[in-house]
């Protein structure tokens, strides 16, 4: 990866991640994922991002589409894939669909953002894409 794709993603990361913030600072910890994914589409929307929501994953392995089920949240801008969830407890969980999200989507990273934190930012988790599966 060269220094522009990095910089490029880092930026979209923050440009998410002001995102959130700004949903999470009007509706406080706490709220059902659910919801927070509108708010979040619609404050994606107001700053020009491009994403698809509800984005389906196709896993494909050695040429055989794979029937498994597999979904990101947001795919923005086709170089970033989010994921909201509100249960701690389920950070391992979180970090194997996102590292499956990842290694089928071709997203460069992942931002996954647990929204039940008093502050966002401890929430807020970054992950590059070390594998890249080209499908």
């Amino acid at each position: 990866m060269n220094s522009m794709e990095k910089s490029r993603r880092n930026s979209l990361a923050t440009l998410i991640y002001d995102c959130a913030r700004e949903v999470h600072e009007h509706t406080g910890p706490g709220i059902l994922p659910g919801i927070f994914r509108s708010c979040l589409a619609h404050e994606m929307r107001l700053r020009g991002l491009r994403f698809r929501m509800n984005a389906a994953i196709t896993v494909v392995y050695k040429g055989i589409r794979i029937e498994e089920k597999l979904f990101a949240d947001f795919i923005v801008e086709e170089e970033i894939a989010v994921n909201i969830f509100d249960n701690p407890s389920d950070n391992d969980f979180q970090l194997k669909r996102m590292q499956s999200i990842l290694a089928f989507s071709g997203c460069g990273g992942g931002v996954w953002l647990d929204t039940s934190n008093q502050r966002l930012v401890d929430g807020f988790k970054k992950i590059i894409n070390l594998k890249k599966t080209v499908i």
